[in-house]
């Protein structure tokens, strides 16, 4: 009878979502995309709350303040029917500076000085969102981007849309939510209670449960949560080194320059009129941005299904030993498509394996599952 009570709640819940934001049941208003089609072809009228989020070796100041202030379809513009305040953060050191402001981001003179701050500071990741309420509490400063101290990182997390807070809930577990306080609401029963916030812990779980690992992370909690709600799933999630975005439900684009001043930026909509180069992901897609690459994108991150026991057993025997060392050494240097690629041997789930998943097998060596 309980568990017939909780689907019933969860189901009532994602009927409330998909009225709130626009879907039925068979499925999303938006179609679904080739990544050859540019991001003109996308409806952006469809859906509340946008984000941002660009990461390189030192953003571009000048880029940064058209995205968030001076371009059509700027954060700060957004504000206009985005109406329930506005975050910042930005990334220089480990920990992350944030600004946040509950008028509107397009009528809140805070907003253009907190996007100027971020646009000067040089820092490597900076993300930004506006918010449309539809869960928990609505007269406060956007609690967007919501932020947690794990594993050694401050983690920054976006959402683009509404999931079941009873779903995610139960998902996460009363022990785990016990010991992670909400950023918003004195406990998780207080109605003030976010369902981003719900939604980035779930993430976080899954992630630290295989062994911080954020693409395995992410492969989980989606597939958890997509196989029992429809409503939108959006996000993006930074740990300060590495910046990953998700679309499910909601449009979502990317960009990538080449140029001297390297980038790579996600948005919920192109900020540009023209769009040009502009590129829509696809319902599913997962893409990995970093300072130094070009974007990876996995087409679909509910077929991923490896998982590493121990940290840094790469070949999955039950111990760290020199094999796993040579597993990534004959792949060192790969990224996701390449043809030496091994995706067990990138460890931190950042779709290149590098000199960070040699030091993960190094600092586990010698270990064996118990």
């Amino acid at each position: 009878m309980e568990r017939t009570c909780t689907r019933a709640i969860v189901l009532f819940e994602t009927l409330v979502i998909l009225l709130c934001f626009g879907f039925s049941l068979f499925g999303s208003v938006s179609p679904r995309i080739s990544h050859e089609v540019s991001a003109s072809a996308e409806d952006y009228e469809l859906h509340q709350c946008r984000f941002w989020a660009m990461i390189s070796r030192s953003l571009p100041e000048r880029v940064v303040i058209d995205h968030l202030v001076n371009a059509p379809y700027s954060l700060r513009n957004l504000g206009s029917y985005n109406v329930n305040g506005w975050g910042l953060a930005y990334y220089n050191d480990s920990e992350p500076a944030v600004r946040r402001g509950r008028p509107p981001a397009s009528s809140d003179p805070n907003f253009a000085l907190a996007a100027q701050e971020l646009a000067e500071s040089g820092a490597h990741v900076g993300v930004g969102h506006v918010r449309m309420a539809s869960s928990g509490a609505w007269n406060i400063p956007d609690p967007h981007p919501f932020m947690r101290f794990k594993n050694g990182k401050w983690w920054a997390f976006g959402h683009n849309g509404g999931v079941s807070g009873t779903l995610l809930k139960s998902l996460i577990g009363s022990e785990y939510l016990d010991q992670n306080p909400p950023t918003v609401g004195t406990n998780w029963s207080d109605p003030d209670v976010v369902d981003s916030d719900l939604y980035m812990l779930y993430v976080l779980k899954c992630t630290e449960e295989n062994h911080w690992n954020a693409t395995l992370g992410i492969a989980k909690a989606v597939k958890d949560i997509s196989a029992n709600s429809y409503g939108g799933m959006n996000f993006f999630l930074t740990d300060g080194e590495t910046l990953w975005g998700f679309r499910r439900g909601n449009t979502l684009c990317y960009y990538y320059n080449e140029s001297s001043t390297q980038y790579s930026v996600i948005a919920s909509q192109p900020p540009t009129s023209s769009q040009e180069n502009w590129i829509t992901l696809n319902d599913y897609n997962l893409i990995t941005l970093t300072r130094d690459d070009a974007p990876s994108i996995i087409e679909d991150i509910r077929t991923i299904t490896f998982k590493i026991t121990i940290r840094g057993d790469v070949n999955d025997d039950g111990r760290v030993d020199v094999k796993d060392l040579y597993a990534v050494a004959l792949t060192f240097g790969a990224f996701s498509g390449h043809s030496r690629w091994n995706s067990t041997a990138d460890i931190n789930g950042d779709l290149q394996v590098d000199v960070r998943d040699y030091y993960v097998v190094c600092r586990s060596f010698g270990k064996t599952e118990p």
